[in-house]
């Protein structure tokens, strides 16, 4: 069976579409609110489909190969993206600068397990 590492979608064209387009999605989407050229209503809803589809992507390579951080993101964005569909709904009232900020801690922080020797978690699935 191929080694975990073989397994990591980072190591294929996939990661261009996994991760760096929502990515720029997102990075476009605070860009354009901060320069008033997107409203927080349009804004908002770009910030919330970037976090989910990097979620979706997070999902899929933890169960391919496990690494911890995408574990931990693999829950922690889509809970992210539901605040955020919450947040659109007008169930929750918050700036888009907090959730922002939430995304950038939760991956910040999905990361220093590995910092401190934890690679991998659970079981690899196929």
């Amino acid at each position: 069976s191929p080694s975990r590492q073989q397994q990591d979608l980072v190591r294929s064209l996939a990661f261009l579409w996994i991760w760096c387009a929502p990515a720029g999605l997102i990075f476009f989407a605070l860009a354009a609110w901060h320069a008033h050229v997107l409203s927080a209503a349009v804004a908002g809803p770009l910030l919330t489909i970037g976090t989910a589809w990097i979620g979706a992507g997070c999902y899929v390579n933890a169960r391919r190969c496990g690494w911890t951080h995408c574990t931990i993101d693999a829950i922690l964005l889509p809970l992210l993206s539901l605040i955020g569909v919450l947040n659109i709904a007008g169930v929750t009232s918050f700036s888009w600068n907090s959730y922002a900020n939430a995304l950038l801690i939760i991956v910040v922080i999905s990361f220093v397990p590995e910092c401190f020797g934890v690679r991998y978690i659970g079981k690899r699935r196929t």
